[in-house]
This record gives structure tokens, C-alpha cells and sequence, in this order.
């Protein structure tokens, strides 16, 4: 049940039905559209858009699909399949070009290509056309709507006796009319014209004697006749009794077309379906791409979990004044049934009711919907509105009389597959019983465990939620501090209407205010001016949580990754220590060996001054010589423990080494997202991830190598290059997967200056597309990207520039 009967004008469907009527481009997608009607079956809705779905890929795949001649024959048709009748010259016209749409359809969904569209190449199954007519009328009439001479032979020789009589006409009358120019019977620059079909010369009335022959007509003041000179009359005669010959034979040329057309008749009624049907899908498919809309899940059950809907008939408006549309998050499950929206006047609750009847109901008839593609939709037997004044003076119906014969309705009608849409309810009376009876009709509903959302500015509505499983509220919300909604909905708590705050800002009077809250209360105005402020508070508290667990997790990592620098480092100390005690332990041992060699020498020398004392320098030698050795090994060691702590964090005019390069450069520049370092007259722009910072000790031993900078760039840019691919495809990956190889496939074409690279993520859900988007939205390097064009590969391919 669709109640009421102007159902369709109050949700503005009727507006989406005139556009999708406007994007057809034949009579027969016309009528499929006037015809599109509200589904309950959830298999026929999910091959609806299944089918708009298909026509989006044959859009995208650049497919030179045929979108014009669809004429409308069927008429022609139910009147050729009666026998004795015969297609008539402008029909047969016309079929010529539609016959060639048609063989073009039929030839696409017999190729591979139409594998991709099964859906689509569904509907073309069981109908076929006897090739012998395609042949025919491309024989049979020529692009003018003309027969051609080689149409049948009959019909060429009659027309060649005509073109000699003509011919001979033609010949003879020019010379009559200088033998009458020469005699002064017309004037001197006068030449021959057609009357009644025939030519004639124009003679001067007073002449009319002097020329032999038959008037055809004069002029209007009598001065000029035509005559038709005696002499050719015959020959136009039996030119006209060829012309009456050659219309017999087109009337035989088409009368036999006829024949062979006729039996075909019941194919070509379903193949003018089929060509009504895919206008009507392409129509769907092109609304589907003007609105941004996507085919979402669908299941069968009365539910849906819509993710940024959007209202697209206020979207277009909003985008022809500049303005962006704020999407709504809406939600109606088993749990939470009934959803009573509350807030300020022009806080968009009627414009969410309205999205909300639009989106289900264009979904229902097959249409793609304004959500984001990880929405999820399900299926209503029933859907019923009460929105606007329904006065009606014919009917002797006030505002509030129509309202409750509505509800007498959906209290009739309504059951667990029914959703409701009411606006502002319980108006339209006395506040406390027009409230009292709406109550009691939204406890009965919920009761019925039917769906439905409403609007009210009643306390009474917003305080059932409490008690009530089954009902939730919704708040749009309202900025207190500048005073203007914020059309963003919270569910799970109430709205306040902000009479006072709106009254506010459009200047009305302050006495007035004051009086109207002495008479409510002071208290009540500032609990609910409180209550909605602290809810838009509450918001920015959890975006804050937000960024600071963000944060937290980022803080985690470095701190586990600088534990692992120190241990390493702590590691590599041990070593060195280790490796200086070994070093120090052999200049003991040398020294050692040294003095007991000395001694015993001196021993040996029984006190031999001048030996003792050579001795003893070299004793002293040895001495000098060790310390310079350990003075070595400290500064080594010191040196090594000054590079492995080297300081990590990077600041212009640093030293770095690029780990992928292992090349030696100056640090230039440092920005959010990347960093630009330079190595002889190359400049690389990078991510400090991919550097380390060095001593400058590090960088003289590498520079004492001239080659090694020019060398080992070059080699591997060319390297690179020789095996770099304008394409990376990361179809069938994960999306962390994919987003890493994106990063590193950017940053390889970066450093090779290529200017535009291509990715190919497919179509599917939109995910890896969304992710991959996501990710260059945030590079500095990235110039712009966008959908490839629809030839090229569309949606399922981001063609990206790079700075």
C-alpha cells in the first residue's frame, strides 16, 4: 500500500520521474518510466539495479552502445500483420535506421564482450530478427527514404524513360521559349515554371493566340498566361502515365517487403521491448551518475542502514548555488523501529523525513539511491506519509481533519512491513490532546511493531523512548554559541526546538522574549539550551578521544621503535668495549714482553752502563709508543659511540644516507609529508622514513670514492626506469595491502620525474578505489587525480599527475 494517492508529489518523486522521462530518447523507455512502480520483491529490485549496474560498466568500458533511432513502430506493426496491407514509404524510413541499432545490440551480446554484462545480455535472450530483412531494407531504400532505380529492374527502366522525356522536354521547351522571346510574345528575362505539375512558358495575355498550346493558369492581374506549348502535351502525358507506373512499382517494391516483414512481426514487437527496455535502463544508469548514487545491499527485511544519505533533488539545488548538502547517517532496525526526530524550525527534520520516504521509495522502484556504498537497505510492503496542510474546502476537511483520517489509515493498514513518515505530529490542535492522540497512535504502532519516523516539537512523543523499546530519538542539532543549525542528526537523545534562540536571531523584540520566558520557565529554557549544547560538546570531546587514541598509537610506535635504537646501540658499545679491552689486553702483553726482554738483557749486560742505557730508551720508546696506540683506540671507540648515537631526529642541512639509494646528500627541506634532499645536481623528494642521518666522518669515506655517488645513482635510476610501469594494478589486493604498494609505485615514479602514472583497482564495491584515493588526497607530490576517461577504463582506473 502506498497511501496517500498523491504519495509520489509529497516525497518529490514525481520530480525524479520527470527527469528519468527526460533522459529517455524514445517513446517506449517513456512509457517503461511512467509505468515504474513501487516493488515489494526484493529478488526483482536487486535485478533492477543489477541491470542499472551493467549499463554503468558498458558506460565506463567506452562501449559505443547505439542511443538513438529508437522510433516507435509498433503501432505500424499490429497494423502490417493484418493481410492486404502495406508499409507506407515514411514507416519504412523509418525502420531502416532502428533495424541497424537493433543489429549492432544483437551483434554485442553475442561477443565476449558481453560477458560482462550478464544481466544486460539476459534480456536480448530468445529474440532474434531474420537476417533476410536487415539485407532488404538496406537494399530497398536509400538514406534519403527514397527507393533506388536498382530497387527492382521494372523500376529502373521507368525511370530511365522518364529521365529521356524529361531530357527531351526540356530540350524542345527552351527552344520555344527563345522563339517567344525572339517574337515578343513574353518578356526578354523571363524563363520556364511548373503549373499543375506541367511546364509552361508566360505569355503575354495579348500573345495568348500566337503561341500553340494549353493554359494552365494566368496571373493576378490577367497580363500573363502559361500555356503549355501543343507540341510537348503528349510527351508529358505519357510522362505522367510513367510516373503513375513507377508508383505502382514502389507499391509492388513495398507490398512484397511487406510479405517478408509480416511473419516477422512478433520478433520485432519484442525486439522494440528490448530497445524500450534498454533506454529505460540507460536513462536509470545516466540519473544514477547525474544524483552520485550507488547500488547498495540489499536484504529482505524491513530495515535500513544508510550511511551519508543525501537528499539528490536538494543536492542539485544546493550545487547550482554553490552550497554543499550536510549528509544524514539513519538507521531503522528490529531494535529501533520507530524514530521521533525533534529539534529547531528549519533544522532539516522535514527534510530528513523526505529524504527518507524519497530514497526508500526510489529504491523500491528499482532505482540506485544517494548513500554511500556500505550502506544497507531492506525491503517495505507498505509506505504512507502525513506531511503538509491537506486542507480542503471541496471536502469541508480542516488541517487536523486530514490529518487524523491519515492516521485512521495507517492504524487500518499498518503492520511489522509498514513505514511511516508524519510531520510535525499532533498539530493542528489543542497541544495537550493533539499530543495525548498522537501518543496513544505511536504506542500503538510500535505495539504492531510497524516502522516509521516522525517529527514533533511534543515533550510528551520524546520522553516515550525512555519506556518504550522499539522507539529511539534523533536530534537535529543546533550551534547555541552561533546561534544556526547544524543540520547534522544524533540519535539516541532529544531535540530542543530553540524558539528563543531563533527568535533571537532574526531581531525579535527582547520584551517579548522575556515575557514568553517568564510565562515557560527560566529553568526550562536554560536546561534545554544546556542539554543540546552539552550533546554538540560531547561531540567534539569524542573527535578529540579521537585524535588523541591516534595520537597515543603514533607516540607507541616511535617509543618502541627508539627502544629498539638503544638496544642496538647498547649492543654495539658492548662489542666495541669488548673489542677495545681485546686491543688494550695485547699492548699489556707487548708491554710486558717488552720489559721482561729489557730486563733480562740488562742482566745479561752484567751493568754495562753505555747497553743499560740504550736499554732504557728504548724502554722509554716502547712507553711513548703504547700510549699513542691507546690514545688511538679511545678515539676510535669514541668516535664509533659518536656514530651509533648519532642523534636520528632530522633538521635542514643534515647529512643523510638514502636507504634504498645508499647514496650521500644534503638535507634541504622538511614539510608535513616528505622531505627534499639533494646529491650532486640530482634533487629527490622523499619521506624521512626512508633516510638516516650520518657523521660527517661517514660522508668524507664515501666521498673519497668520486665514482660511488655518480655511479651508483645513475645505475639504479636507469635501473629503474628500464622497468618502471605506467600502470600498476593492485585489483584482487587487501587495502593495506594495496595502499603500501601505491606508495612505494608513487614514490619510484617521483624520483624518475614521470608526470602521469595510472592505477588500476577495478570497480567493484568502490573500496580499494576510496582507499587508494584517500591515500594521494594526503601526498604533496600529487598534482590531481581522477577516473580515467569512460574509453580508457572510468571509475575502475585513477589517473594520477604528479607535480
Amino acid at each position: 500500500m502506498i497511501y496517500p494517492s498523491d504519495f509520489e508529489k509529497k516525497i518529490g518523486f514525481n520530480i525524479v520521474r520527470g527527469r528519468l522521462n527526460e533522459l529517455c530518447i524514445s517513446e517506449m523507455g517513456k512509457e517503461l518510466v511512467e509505468k515504474m512502480s513501487f516493488c515489494t520483491d526484493a529478488d526483482e529490485i536487486g535485478t533492477h539495479l543489477r541491470l542499472i549496474q551493467d549499463f554503468h560498466t558498458l558506460m565506463q568500458d567506452g562501449v559505443p552502445f547505439p542511443v538513438r533511432d529508437y522510433n516507435d513502430l509498433r503501432e505500424e506493426f499490429k497494423h502490417l500483420s493484418i493481410d492486404g496491407t502495406v508499409i507506407s514509404l515514411e514507416s519504412m524510413f523509418a525502420l531502416k535506421p532502428t533495424l541497424s541499432a537493433l543489429s549492432y545490440i544483437f551483434k554485442f551480446f553475442k561477443s565476449e564482450s558481453s560477458e560482462k554484462v550478464p544481466f544486460l545480455k539476459a534480456l536480448a535472450e530468445g529474440i532474434s530478427i531474420d537476417n533476410h530483412i536487415f539485407t532488404e531494407i538496406e537494399r530497398l531504400i536509400d538514406d534519403k527514404g527514397e527507393i533506388p532505380d536498382n530497387a527492382s529492374a521494372e523500376l529502373a527502366e521507368i525511370r530511365r524513360d522518364i529521365r529521356r522525356k524529361q531530357s527531351s522536354i526540356d530540350h524542345r521547351m527552351r527552344k520555344i521559349l527563345t522563339e517567344a522571346k525572339s517574337s515578343g510574345w513574353t518578356d526578354s528575362n523571363a524563363e520556364m515554371t511548373i503549373r499543375d505539375g506541367r511546364p509552361v512558358i508566360p505569355v503575354r495575355a495579348a500573345d495568348k493566340r500566337a503561341l500553340r498550346g494549353f493554359i494552365h493558369d494566368e496571373s493576378a492581374t490577367g497580363q500573363t498566361v502559361y500555356i503549355e506549348p501543343a507540341e510537348i502535351f503528349e510527351t508529358n502525358n505519357e510522362i505522367k502515365e510513367l510516373e503513375y507506373a513507377e508508383r505502382r512499382e514502389i507499391n509492388k517494391i513495398l507490398l512484397a517487403f511487406t510479405k517478408i516483414l509480416r511473419p516477422e512481426i512478433p520478433n520485432l514487437l519484442l525486439s522494440w521491448r528490448l530497445l524500450g527496455l534498454l533506454d529505460f535502463i540507460r536513462a536509470k544508469a545516466l540519473l544514477s551518475h547525474e544524483y552520485n548514487c550507488v547500488i547498495p545491499e540489499i536484504t529482505d527485511e524491513p530495515m535500513f542502514e544508510w550511511i551519508e544519505a543525501r537528499h539528490p533533488l536538494l543536492e542539485q539545488k544546493l550545487k547550482g548555488q554553490g552550497k554543499h548538502i550536510t549528509p544524514l547517517d539513519l538507521k531503522l532496525g528490529k531494535d529501533d523501529r520507530i524514530l521521533v526526530i525533534s529539534g529547531p524550525n528549519a533544522g532539516g527534520k522535514s527534510v530528513c523525513l523526505k529524504t527518507i520516504g524519497l530514497l526508500q521509495y526510489m529504491l523500491q522502484c528499482g532505482l540506485a539511491i544517494p548513500v554511500k556504498i556500505d550502506s544497507k537497505c531492506g525491503i517495505f510492503h507498505d509506505m504512507l506519509i502525513d506531511i503538509g496542510d491537506e486542507q480542503s474546502l471541496e471536502n469541508d476537511l480542516s488541517t487536523y481533519s486530514s490529518h487524523l483520517i491519515n492516521m485512521k489509515a495507517l492504524l487500518e493498514q499498518g503492520n511489522e512491513r509498514t513505514l511511516f513518515l508524519i510531520d510535525e505530529f499532533g498539530t493542528g490542535t489543542e497541544p495537550q490532546l493533539g499530543g495525548a492522540i498522537a501518543e496513544a497512535i505511536l504506542l500503538k504502532m510500535n505495539e504492531k511493531r510497524s516502522f516509521g519516523v516522525v517529527t514533533t516539537h511534543y515533550a510528551n512523543l520524546k520522553l516515550l523512548a525512555d519506556s518504550h523499546p522499539g522507539i529511539v530519538n534523533g536530534a537535529m542539532l543546533f550551534d547555541t554559541r552561533y546561534l544556526q543549525p547544524l543540520y547534522v542528526m544524533m540519535i539516541g537523545k532529544p531535540g530542543s526546538s530553540f524558539a528563543f534562540e531563533i527568535a533571537k536571531k532574526i531581531g525579535f523584540p527582547n520584551e517579548i522574549l522575556d515575557s514568553a520566558a517568564e510565562i515557560s520557565g527560566r529553568e526550562h529554557l536554560d536546561f534545554d539550551q544546556q542539554l543540546q549544547q552539552l550533546e554538540i560538546e560531547k561531540k567534539e570531546v569524542r573527535k578529540k578521544e579521537y585524535e588523541l587514541k591516534v595520537a597515543d598509537q603514533l607516540l607507541d610506535e616511535v617509543v618502541t621503535k627508539y627502544k629498539g635504537h638503544l638496544a642496538d646501540i647498547e649492543k654495539h658499545k658492548n662489542r666495541l668495549l669488548k673489542e677495545a679491552n681485546k686491543e688494550a689486553q695485547a699492548l699489556i702483553d707487548k708491554a710486558n714482553a717488552k720489559i721482561e726482554r729489557t730486563i733480562k738483557e740488562i742482566k745479561e749486560a752484567q751493568a754495562e752502563k753505555q747497553r743499560t742505557k740504550e736499554l732504557r730508551e728504548e724502554l722509554k720508546e716502547m712507553k711513548n709508543d703504547l700510549v699513542k696506540d691507546a690514545e688511538v683506540i679511545a678515539k676510535k671507540l669514541k668516535a664509533e659511540e659518536k656514530e651509533e648515537v648519532f642523534s636520528q631526529e632530522l633538521k635542514v642541512g643534515d647529512t643523510v644516507c638514502i636507504n634504498e639509494l645508499e647514496v650521500i646528500g644534503e638535507l634541504l627541506a622538511i614539510s608535513d609529508t616528505d622531505v627534499t634532499v639533494q646529491f650532486g645536481d640530482v634533487r629527490l623528494r622523499t619521506t624521512a622514513d626512508k633516510l638516516r642521518k650520518i657523521s660527517r666522518s661517514q660522508a668524507r669515506k664515501a666521498q673519497q670514492n668520486p665514482s660511488y655517488l655518480h655511479k651508483s645513482i645513475m645505475s639504479d635510476i636507469n635501473e629503474k626506469a628500464q622497468h618502471f610501469n605506467l600502470t600498476l594494478d593492485v585489483r584482487g589486493q587487501r587495502g593495506d595491502e594495496a595502499v603500501d604498494n601505491v606508495a612505494k609505485y608513487i614514490d619510484e615514479a617521483n624520483l624518475l620525474s614521470i608526470k602521469e602514472v595510472s592505477i588500476l583497482h577495478g570497480k567493484g564495491n568502490g573500496i580499494l578505489r576510496k582507499l587508494i584515493r584517500e591515500y594521494l588526497s594526503k601526498q604533496s607530490c600529487i598534482q590531481s587525480f581522477n577516473d580515467a576517461s569512460l574509453e580508457t577504463g572510468g571509475a575502475g582506473i585513477t589517473r594520477v599527475t604528479l607535480k
